[in-house]
């Protein structure tokens, strides 16, 4: 499968998106797709206008072997959102997961994942990471990596300090190593709508 990717990089420290310079997980030797952090830094601060206090919760999600498409991924994140609507009686989910296959290090790819809920009726991880670990199991999947300081929680009197430790986390996400192996239909990542 041939590397494939014509987004634009950026290798600095700091990156500046909609007149903001943001402090970034990259540098002059590991770069980071510009693309894919500007549709990160719109669904978070989309979903904290709609909501006003932000959850951010992240998890990892790997294969027992690669598949050339992303098609498992987006039914998974359609299951997970559609639970946590019906438990938690909340409408409005964020989210973003991105593709990356370090072939040196793994046979098959995996998924960086970021969902954004309703801080007021979400502000802890566990059940939620509980839900995911089973039901991506339950497909044949390998089981969830644990990560460490798996939420964030976004409120108004730790805003900037917490946007500020979500956005440096995903900017990870953005990272040009590792992206571009799939087929030329696949992408390298998705994130959710919100207006």
């Amino acid at each position: 499968m041939p590397k494939r990717n014509r987004k634009k990089q950026h290798f600095s420290r700091y990156l500046t998106i909609n007149n903001e310079e943001l402090e970034i997980n990259a540098s002059s030797e590991f770069g980071v797709y510009v693309e894919i952090m500007e549709k990160i830094v719109e669904q978070l601060d989309a979903c904290y206008r709609i909501h006003k206090r932000v959850c951010v919760i992240l998890f990892i999600l790997q294969h027992r072997e690669t598949s050339q498409n992303n098609d498992d991924i987006s039914r998974f994140m359609n299951v997970i959102k559609q639970w946590i609507k019906r438990r938690y009686k909340t409408k409005k989910i964020g989210s973003v997961w991105v593709r990356e296959w370090e072939k040196a290090k793994a046979k098959s790819h995996h998924y960086h994942c970021a969902l954004f809920l309703d801080g007021d009726v979400v502000n802890k991880s566990f059940v939620i990471l509980q839900a995911i670990k089973s039901k991506w199991f339950k497909h044949g999947n390998v089981p969830v990596n644990k990560l460490d300081n798996p939420h964030y929680n976004i409120r108004k009197e730790n805003y900037k300090e917490e946007r500020d430790a979500v956005l440096w986390r995903l900017s990870y996400y953005a990272k040009t190593r590792g992206k571009g192996y799939r087929n030329s239909q696949a992408k390298d990542y998705q994130t959710s709508r919100l207006k």
